[in-house]
């Protein structure tokens, strides 16, 4: 009786764990030559068939914003599983902490999936932004479920977005040759000159 009991209790924190397992998820990205990259976020590992809630906030790096149309309103796409009766918006926050997403249904619908996306957008790396990985930090990330309970277990991550080559080996600025590439001390800055004689700047823009 003692082992039933036991496998019993097993069993039940390993449903109670699985059913606090939800999460808001967003792989990393690479802007494409036109400077823009898409992220597209989901809820993941949710067995909550009442979740009706999700929202977040970003933290953009200096050089990346959302999109915009000419309006100067974001862009961005609904996710598969929100129901036609789900609002869904981005919104700066007027304490200037980043940029808010929110998607919930008035009407009390649940998401019409127990996982899968819930909006898709672009980052777009500013004019002369240099190569390198970009941090973009999500906070605050929530699902609730019908009853106004909140069941996401991770509420903060962060999305690394790269933009072109990373990686200098030398950051010594010994002269070392990698590829079609020499790495050069100029003026105390790290330069990258390429066997044709183009100069750039290792943290950002062409030098000549």
């Amino acid at each position: 009786m003692k082992k039933i009991k036991l496998l019993f209790i097993a069993a039940a924190a390993l449903v109670s764990g699985s059913a606090m397992a939800q999460k808001i998820v967003c792989p990393d990205a690479t802007f494409s030559a036109e400077g823009k990259a898409n992220l597209v976020f989901s809820i993941a590992d949710n067995t909550d068939e009442t979740a009706t809630l999700a929202e977040f906030t970003l933290a953009l790096p200096e050089g990346v914003t959302i999109e915009k149309n000419s309006k100067g309103r974001y862009v961005m796409e609904r996710g598969d599983i929100l129901d036609e009766d789900h609002s869904a918006s981005l919104s700066d926050k007027k304490d200037g902490g980043g940029v808010y997403f929110l998607t919930k249904c008035e009407s009390g619908y649940t998401f019409t999936e127990l996982n899968g996306s819930i909006v898709s957008f672009n980052v777009v790396a500013a004019d002369g932004l240099a190569d390198g990985t970009y941090p973009i930090q999500v906070t605050s990330a929530n699902i609730v479920n019908k009853a106004a309970k909140k069941i996401a277990t991770e509420t903060s991550f962060t999305i690394n977005v790269t933009k072109g080559a990373t990686g200098i080996k030398d950051v010594n600025a010994d002269g070392a040759v990698n590829g079609t590439y020499k790495y050069v001390g100029k003026d105390g800055n790290l330069v990258i000159k390429t066997v044709d004689g183009k100069e750039f700047n290792a943290i950002g823009g062409r030098t000549k």
